[in-house]
């Protein structure tokens, strides 16, 4: 597949609307859940897990065909380049406790702001809590995957904003609109690139606030992606051995 890697990431045709989305119906196509590591050019380092948070797992699962699109977005990454997995399904004990924690930190950085103004700018980085099975949260569903890059020598690429960074600079193409750019703000403007097109080309979308973030299949990829419906509902993963009751 020949693909321009290197174009410009477009601003969002629309402002991303919650509602709106979250509107979109679910036609469940039953496909299972499956564990991303299985895959050479593929790592997974479960943040969530890694930090103790309640229900995360060590090993990282998201529907086969999100899975499927992984696996063709990695043959386009050049060469001795691989994706680096942050997270992908997430239990609704695990959405809940990101959500507390970043509207804790949030509030300590601004005393002055209401509640309101807290929770508005914590539904930038983290979702909602759902247990609605018409308005899953979008990680709750198995469709949606947090992930980056590192190079042949298995340095992270340079994106000038940390994973889960709440800054406005983790905005997907903030590099795009900032005027008179660094060294390193271009080569992070064009690593961002870089990983944007590559998930586009394979289908995914992208959560404008959030360079890390791709959806396939859930309601987020539904109107991101002008579908009439999402393919995904809540999910999760299934043991023989044992039940998530979550």
């Amino acid at each position: 597949m020949s693909v321009d890697l290197t174009q410009p990431i477009p601003a969002p045709k629309t402002a991303w609307d919650w509602n709106t989305l979250l509107s979109y119906p679910i036609i469940e196509n039953m496909e299972p859940m499956v564990a991303l590591s299985y895959h050479p050019q593929i790592i997974t380092r479960p943040q969530y897990a890694i930090q103790g948070l309640s229900g995360a797992l060590f090993e990282i699962y998201g529907r086969q065909g999100l899975q499927e699109r992984l696996a063709a977005a990695a043959q386009l990454l050049p060469a001795g380049h691989r994706f680096v997995v942050f997270d992908a399904w997430r239990s609704i004990s695990t959405q809940m406790a990101l959500f507390n924690s970043l509207s804790r930190r949030i509030a300590t950085n601004h005393p002055d702001w209401s509640e309101d103004q807290i929770t508005q700018q914590t539904l930038k980085t983290v979702a909602a809590v759902s247990r609605d099975p018409k308005r899953p949260s979008p990680h709750n569903t198995g469709g949606s995957i947090d992930l980056t890059i590192v190079d042949e020598h298995g340095v992270l690429l340079e994106m000038l904003s940390p994973y889960d960074d709440f800054d406005e600079t983790a905005r997907t193409n903030y590099f795009e609109i900032k005027a008179d750019l660094t060294e390193r703000e271009i080569s992070a403007r064009d690593h961002r690139r870089l990983l944007y097109n590559i998930m586009t080309t394979v289908g995914f979308t992208n959560y404008d606030e959030e360079w890390w973030h791709y959806d396939f299949g859930n309601q987020n990829w539904a109107w991101k992606s002008g579908h009439e419906a999402a393919n995904y509902g809540a999910t999760q993963p299934v043991f023989p051995w044992t039940q998530i009751l979550d």
